[in-house]
């Protein structure tokens, strides 16, 4: 029996299965579809999941891979520079999904990770110790834990009953992947009294279109996009050889909890927002940081109690947020109104020029910002927020990271029974405060002096001795 079952190979599937193999846990990947997918919606990663696929040796090779752009001229704003940032990955990055997928899917096959193809799941039923799905060939397979990543129409959210609240907006987007011959790129969005037309470059000659028209489409097909951008750019770029199109109807929806027992929902299954902005993929995928040294941990006999009931708590938050930030751009660009979008346009150009609306802005585009509510009031601010990557005597602390366990910032040695958990690394910069625990996540989970190790390493990581906490796994 493994120990967690995850539902789809899409990226937040592969990233939870890379997570928990990295920590030892044994997993399988189930999922309906019969081969590989090609559809690529998404389309971007931020800096902050950068930084996250950074900490697991894999940044990197995606921006090699992909076109980073460090200022786009979105239809929100007359300009946004991610260059300012300060991360090693200062920048949207524009990938296709299946780009980031091919390269998740090489690390779990180097992980050992089985994905079963045709298995699509038709029932669930759990207890206090397991789970048990039904798949639609009769097969059932017992688990002691499930992670529901099989996108916006998941099956796994259904049979667990959390619900779906939102809508869906009710004019849907046309896309496509198309040559465009162009020297300079065009802009990436423009609007008009029609709507809104998207162009993102993936730096190869491809480039992603996409419509969004504020009348109904009964048309659909290339020669539409063509027309639309035509009427609003007044021109089509000469864009030709579409690969790939798409009638995308876009939803704003999030799942009423992430946890039912022993069943997780991450990525799409757990929420869906508007495209404009990027942050889809990029959210899912952090999703999946969150929850699998979590769950590693309680399988290994070391977590807290209270530590699986935290994904839902840290998460669902940040989920609302994105869906509403993707909501307020999205009415903006198709409000029917220039006026209004220009004095939207001016207020967020103003912001940009101030240090709080840049970090603000910036913050949440990138997901920098993002930070989780520390557990009490006399606590670090650094508690709860994203560590900011730099020098230690073992490497840069993404570096550091890519064990997958916590790292202990000080000049302290990680007591002997903890090192199975925590990895030491003096900083080589003077900085305060003394110590510093960082999560497997890349996120502070407690700050302070020197002193407060020991109490930090037993909140966090458990007993020294963890198997006394054999046996007493948290449970629903």
């Amino acid at each position: 029996m493994n120990d967690v079952v995850i539902v789809g190979a899409g990226p937040t599937g592969l990233m939870a299965a890379c997570e928990l193999a990295l920590a030892g846990v044994s997993c399988v990947i189930v999922d309906k579809r019969g081969a590989e997918s090609n559809v690529t919606r998404a389309f971007g990663l931020h800096a902050r999941a950068l930084e996250l696929l950074d900490a697991r040796g894999m940044g990197d090779e995606l921006v090699a891979r992909g076109n980073p752009l460090r200022t786009v001229y979105p239809a929100y704003a007359s300009r946004v520079d991610f260059g300012r940032l300060d991360t090693r990955y200062p920048m949207l990055l524009i990938v296709p999904q299946n780009g980031t997928e091919k390269i998740l899917r090489q690390r779990v096959a180097d992980l050992g990770v089985e994905i079963r193809r045709n298995a699509n799941v038709v029932g669930l039923t759990q207890d206090a110790e397991s789970v048990r799905l039904g798949l639609e060939d009769g097969t059932e397979l017992d688990t002691r834990y499930v992670i529901g990543a099989d996108g916006a129409h998941s099956t796994v959210r259904d049979l667990v009953d959390v619900g779906f609240a939102g809508a869906t907006y009710s004019l849907p987007m046309l896309l496509a992947d198309v040559r465009i011959p162009a020297s300079e790129p065009p802009p990436i969005t423009q609007v008009g009294t029609e709507g809104v037309v998207v162009t993102l470059p993936f730096g190869d000659g491809w480039f992603r279109v996409g419509a969004w028209l504020r009348t109904e489409q009964k048309d659909a097909d290339f020669a539409r996009i063509r027309e639309a951008f035509r009427q609003i750019a007044r021109t089509d770029y000469d864009m030709s050889e579409p690969r790939w199109f798409s009638r995308f109807a876009a939803e704003r929806r999030q799942a009423r909890r992430y946890r039912s027992g022993r069943v997780f929902l991450i990525g799409d299954a757990a929420h869906v927002n508007s495209p404009i902005g990027g942050q889809g993929m990029n959210t899912g995928i952090q999703d999946a940081f969150n929850l699998g040294w979590k769950l590693a941990a309680d399988l290994h006999g070391w977590a807290p109690p209270w530590l699986l009931d935290t994904y839902h708590a840290e998460r669902h938050p940040v989920g609302s947020a994105v869906l509403a930030m993707a909501d307020h751009l999205t009415r903006m660009v198709l409000s029917g109104s220039r006026l209004r979008l220009e004095i939207n346009r001016r207020v967020m150009a103003a912001l940009l020029h101030t240090g709080a609306g840049r970090r603000r802005i910036l913050g949440r585009l990138s997901g920098l910002e993002f930070a989780y509510p520390p557990d009490g009031p006399d606590v670090h601010p650094l508690t709860g927020r994203r560590a900011a990557d730099g020098p230690t005597e073992a490497g840069r602390l993404y570096e550091v990271l890519r064990a997958g366990t916590f790292v202990l910032l000080s000049d302290q040695e990680v007591p002997a029974p903890y090192r199975d958990r925590v990895r030491p690394a003096r900083p080589l910069a003077g900085t305060r405060p003394e110590a510093t625990l960082i999560r497997p996540d890349g996120y502070v989970a407690w700050a302070g002096d020197r002193d407060g190790i020991p109490a930090a390493l037993l909140k966090w990581c458990g007993p020294a001795d963890h198997h006394t906490l054999e046996g007493h796994r948290a449970s629903a």
